[in-house]
């Protein structure tokens, strides 16, 4: 992660003269998660960079659109879990690092399964960006890719949907499903990832349910 990182400024036409790891945090499992850098280094106008960093690599946001087959009724499928760094409840889509291989649909269409029970294949996924959008550049690497999904369903598996739980409880996941039109959505929303997810949905398909 460190290297790729290291190589994406240089692809950017900065110079990296030194880099410091700071501190490496790994998940429960071990696997690796963050990393805080300290680098210097200079951009293509030869001005200084800032000198810290936070690598975490790229994660997915993925929004299911539900349709009821018996009732024609359109929902976007939600997840609700408690956020540590705000301490709320927060509404948002299904989303998930990418590990491993760097394969953004892969890990999407793991993800959604991880945190609602829905599996799709990878070819319903379509892409709502051309490439991934970085979330806060002025410190961390991370880019974020977004994808949508339409899964339809009968009535017994729709009412299932609502208040189900899901996620790894061992991961510190504790999720619940809800499907939610926009306008039910929004005053709950507390979260950039989510509102950006329906803009760029709305931006691709129109109108939002």
């Amino acid at each position: 992660m460190v290297q790729a990182w290291e190589q994406s400024l240089r692809d950017a036409g900065c110079t990296v003269d030194s880099l410091k790891p700071l501190n490496l945090l790994n998940k429960r499992n071990g696997d690796f998660l963050f990393a805080l850098v300290e680098a210097q280094g200079r951009d293509p106008e030869d001005k200084p960079l800032l000198p810290y960093a936070l690598l975490r690599g790229s994660a997915c946001v993925v929004v299911p659109l539900c349709r009821n087959m018996e009732t024609n009724e359109r929902r976007f499928l939600m997840i609700r879990q408690r956020r540590v760094g705000n301490g709320h409840m927060s509404l948002e889509f299904p989303a998930g690092m990418i590990d491993g291989e760097h394969d953004p649909i892969a890990t999407a269409v793991r993800e959604l399964e991880e945190e609602t029970g829905m599996r799709v294949d990878r070819s319903q996924l379509t892409s709502l960006w051309e490439r991934p959008l970085h979330s806060s550049p002025g410190l961390s690497d991370e880019s974020i890719y977004f994808y949508a999904v339409e899964i339809e369903m009968d009535e017994k598996a729709w009412i299932a949907l609502e208040g189900s739980e899901a996620g790894h409880t061992h991961e510190g996941e504790f999720i619940t499903t809800t499907l939610k039109t926009f306008a039910e959505a929004a005053s709950e929303l507390a979260s950039l990832q989510p509102l950006l997810a329906f803009l760029l949905y709305e931006r691709k398909f129109g109108a939002l349910p």
